[in-house]
C-alpha cells in the first residue's frame, strides 16, 4: 500500500556540574497579583483558578527531550493480516494505549509498564464493512477516547469508543446529515471534557468538524468553513486548557491545498491565521499539540521541488498570538513527512514521521525531530526495514516517549513501537530565606534569596520540562522563576494554617498549595477535588504529592495519607509507629509514591525501594526528597545530600548556609 498520512495529537543532556546561590527578581511576588476570587478561608475550599499568564520568552533552552530510541516487542493478530497502529496516549510511564487496525477491524494494545498486549476492542455493526481507530486520549488508566470511523457499504460514519478501566464499548455518535463524516483526532481533559475533530463530506465539499462530549453524549459544535476553500478538514485537535483548543488539517483553494488552523476559546470556534511555504504549494498540518495556550506546534508536509518526492517537513509554532513557519531540518534529498507531534512544555516537543529512502513512494523510514526550546533538530531512530513510519507519539514528562507505527514484514505491515527516556539531570535544593542551589544541569533561574520575603520559604516544584520552578512561603506567597508561570497564591489572605507545600499539575500550568491543616489551594488548571481542610487529622499534613494525572495526596506527620481527585491510595504509614516524624513525600512519573521520615526512613508505595538513610547517621535532620525516572534523593537541613539510583552532583552539604535548607526538587 501506498503511504497515507495520519493525524496525531496527544502529547538532558547537560552534564556540567553548576552550584549556584543566587538572588534575582521573582516574577509574582506574595500578594501582588489581584486576590483570586472564592472562599480563601484555608479550610479547604478551592480558589477559583487564575488566568494563565504568558510564559517568558527569553528563557535559555534545556534540552529535556529523548535521544536514544528503541524498538520495543509490539503484538500482531497475525502475521498474515496487516496491523498499523496510527496514534497513542500515555498519561503514566506504565499504561499506554495505541490504536489502529488490523485487517478490517479496529486494534487497540496497551503497555502495562513492562509489555505491550491486544485488548479486545468492539467493531461496528452489520453492515460496516471495516473499522479503524485513528487516534486516542487517556486521562488516566480508566479513561480513554478513541475515534475513527467505519465503512457502511459506501457510506463513512464516525466511530468512538470509550475505556472505563477494563473495557472497550462503542459511544453513539450524533448525525450530522453528511454523506459521509470522520473524526481524525481526539483531546481529553477528564473523562466529562473532549473535544473530537474530523470532516464532513457532502456532495458539495468537505467540511470541518468537531465535536464535544460533556461525560455522557457528544454534540456537534458549529465551525467555520474557510470562504473560497472548496474542500477543508480538520486532522488534529489539541486542548491543553478548558477554554482553549487548537484543531488543524488544510483548505483547497484554487492554488493548492493550505494549512487551516481554527482556534475555540470557550464558546466559539474561529479561524486562526496561519502560514504556508507559498500560495502555489501544499501544506498540510496532520497533527497538533499545545503545551500550553500559549505553546503549541502543528506539523506536517509541504510540497517542495527541492526533494526527488516533492514534499518536505513543515512546522508551525505558536507563540500565543501568532503562527509562524519554524526552521526545521530537511527530511532529506528524497524528502518525507511529519505526522505527530507531541509538545509537554516550552522546551520540549517530539515530532515522528517518515523519511523517504529513495524516490520510490514505496520505500520510507522512520524520522523523529526533538524541540529544545531554541530549536528543532533531528534524532537517530531506529528503522528496520525499507517501509517503517511513525505516526503517533505521546511522551510522560521526566520520564519516556512512546512513538507507534508501522513497519513491513514480508510484504505485510505490522505493528512498531519505538520509546526514549527523557532524562532529567541535575537538583535544586532550596533554603528558608528562599537561596536556591543548582546542581548537575539543573538551570538557576533565579532566587528569592537576599530579597525580602514576609514568612519563610517552606518549599519548591520544577516545572514538567525542568525549565523553571516556583517557591512557595509559609504564608503563601509563590514566587516563580524560568518558564514557571505565576497562576496566584494565597499571600495576603487569610490562613487558618500555614502552608507547608507545592505540587505541580502535569501539564504545568497550575499548581496546589497545601496548608498544615490539610486546607488545599488550586491555581491555573488545578482541579480542586477535595482536601483534608476542616477535618480532624491525628497529625499536621506537611506535604502534597500530584499524580501524572492530576489527582493529588496530602501527607501527615505520622504517615497518614489522603489521597484525592483519583489519586490512587497504595498504603501508608498512618497507625504505624514512627522512629521519626515524616517530613514530605513525592510521586514518581508511574504513580506510586514515596514518605520520607527525619531520620532518612523511607516508605515506598507502588515504587520500588533502593534503600535510605534510616538507622545511619545523619549531621541533621532530612527535610525533603524528589523521585527521578531510575530512583530518588532525600536532602537534609543542612544540604546534604543523599542519592538512591540516581546521580549525585554535589550538594551544599558542608558549605555555609545563610538559612537551613528546607526542600528540593529534581
Amino acid at each position: 500500500m501506498g503511504l497515507s498520512l495520519r493525524r496525531r495529537s496527544v502529547g538532558v543532556l547537560v552534564a556540567a556540574l553548576v552550584t549556584v546561590a543566587g538572588t534575582g527578581l521573582a516574577a509574582g511576588t506574595a500578594g501582588a497579583a489581584p486576590p483570586p476570587s472564592g472562599p480563601p478561608t484555608g479550610g479547604g475550599h478551592a480558589v477559583a483558578h487564575a488566568p494563565s499568564q504568558p510564559l517568558p520568552s527569553t528563557v535559555p533552552p534545556r534540552l529535556v527531550v529523548p535521544s536514544s530510541w528503541s524498538k520495543v516487542p509490539s503484538p500482531n493478530t497475525s502475521p498474515s493480516t496487516e496491523n498499523e497502529l496510527y496514534g497513542d496516549s500515555c498519561p503514566t510511564a506504565t499504561f499506554c494505549v495505541a490504536v489502529g487496525y488490523a485487517g478490517q477491524d479496529t486494534l487497540v494494545e496497551t503497555w502495562n509498564g513492562s509489555a505491550w498486549s491486544i485488548t479486545p476492542s468492539p467493531n461496528a455493526p452489520a453492515p460496516s464493512t471495516g473499522d479503524e481507530l485513528d487516534n486516542v486520549s487517556c486521562t488516566n488508566a480508566t479513561f480513554c477516547m478513541a475515534v475513527g470511523y467505519n465503512f457502511l457499504t459506501t457510506v463513512g460514519t464516525p466511530l468512538v469508543e470509550a475505556w472505563d478501566g477494563s473495557t472497550w464499548t462503542i459511544v453513539p455518535t450524533p448525525p450530522t446529515g453528511a454523506t459521509h463524516t470522520y473524526l481524525d483526532a481526539v483531546s481529553c481533559l477528564s473523562p466529562t471534557a473532549c473535544t473530537a475533530a474530523g470532516y464532513e463530506d457532502t456532495p458539495a465539499a468537505y467540511t470541518p468538524l468537531a465535536e464535544t462530549w460533556n461525560g455522557s453524549a457528544w454534540t456537534v459544535a458549529a465551525t467555520v468553513n474557510p470562504a473560497g476553500s472548496t474542500d477543508s478538514e480538520f486532522d488534529a485537535v489539541s486542548c491543553p486548557t478548558a477554554t482553549f483548543c487548537v484543531a488543524a488539517g488544510y483548505r483547497s483553494t484554487s492554488g493548492a491545498d493550505q494549512t487551516l488552523v481554527e482556534t475555540w476559546q470557550g464558546s466559539t470556534w474561529s479561524i486562526t491565521p496561519s502560514p504556508n511555504t507559498a500560495a502555489n504549494e501544499d501544506n498540510y498540518l496532520p497533527s497538533v499539540s499545545c503545551a500550553s495556550p500559549t505553546v503549541c506546534s502543528a506539523v506536517g508536509y509541504a510540497s517542495t521541488p527541492s526533494t526527488l518526492t516533492g514534499e518536505d517537513n513543515l512546522v508551525l509554532d505558536w507563540n500565543g498570538s501568532t503562527w509562524s513557519i519554524a526552521p526545521a531540518p530537511s527530511a532529506g534529498t528524497n524528502g518525507g513527512g511529519l505526522d505527530a507531534v507531541d509538545c509537554f512544555g516550552p522546551t520540549s516537543c517530539v515530532a515522528v514521521g517518515y523519511i523517504y529512502g529513495s524516490a520510490s513512494y514505496n520505500n520510507y523510514l522512520n524520522e523523529v525531530l526533538a524541540w529544545n526550546g531554541s530549536t528543532w533538530a533531528s534524532e537517530a531512530v531506529p528503522s528496520a526495514s525499507t517501509a517503517d513510519y511513525l505516526s503517533g507519539v505521546s511522551c510522560v514528562p521526566g520520564s519516556t516517549c512512546t512513538a507507534v507505527g508501522s513497519t513491513e514484514v514480508a510484504s505485510q505491515y505490522q505493528t512498531s513501537i519505538l520509546t526514549a527516556p527523557i532524562p532529567r539531570p541535575g537538583y535544586l535544593e532550596v533554603a528558608s530565606d528562599g537561596g536556591i542551589f543548582a546542581f548537575g544541569g539543573a538551570p538557576f533561574k533565579g532566587s528569592m534569596g537576599g530579597q525580602h520575603l514576609n514568612a519563610p520559604i517552606v518549599g519548591i516544584a520544577e516545572t514538567p520540562d525542568g525549565g523553571g520552578y516556583w517557591e512557595v512561603a509559609s504564608d503563601g506567597g509563590l514566587f516563580a522563576f524560568g518558564d514557571a508561570a505565576f497562576f496566584g497564591s494565597m499571600g495576603g489572605q487569610h490562613l487558618n494554617a500555614p502552608i507547608v507545600g507545592i505540587g505541580v499539575t502535569p501539564s504545568g500550568n497550575g499548581y496546589f498549595e497545601v496548608a498544615s491543616d490539610g486546607g488545599l489551594f488550586a491555581f491555573g488548571d488545578a482541579r480542586f477535588a477535595g482536601s483534608m481542610g476542616g477535618q480532624p487529622l491525628n497529625k499536621p499534613v506537611v506535604g502534597i504529592g500530584v499524580t501524572p494525572t492530576g489527582g493529588y495526596d496530602e501527607v501527615a506527620s505520622d504517615g497518614g495519607m489522603f489521597s484525592f481527585g483519583g489519586a490512587p491510595f497504595l498504603g501508608s504509614q498512618g497507625g504505624h509507629p514512627l522512629n521519626k516524624p515524616m517530613v514530605g513525600m513525592t510521586v514518581t512519573a508511574a504513580g506510586g509514591y514515596y514518605q520520607v521520615a527525619s531520620d532518612g526512613g523511607l516508605f515506598a508505595y507502588g515504587a520500588p525501594f533502593l534503600g535510605s538513610m534510616g538507622g545511619l547517621p545523619l549531621n541533621l535532620p532530612v527535610v525533603g526528597m524528589a523521585a527521578t525516572p531510575t530512583g530518588y534523593y532525600e536532602v537534609a537541613s543542612d544540604g546534604g545530600l543523599f542519592s538512591f539510583h540516581a546521580p549525585f552532583s554535589g550538594s551544599m552539604g558542608g558549605q555555609h548556609l545563610n538559612a537551613p535548607i528546607v526542600g528540593m526538587a529534581a
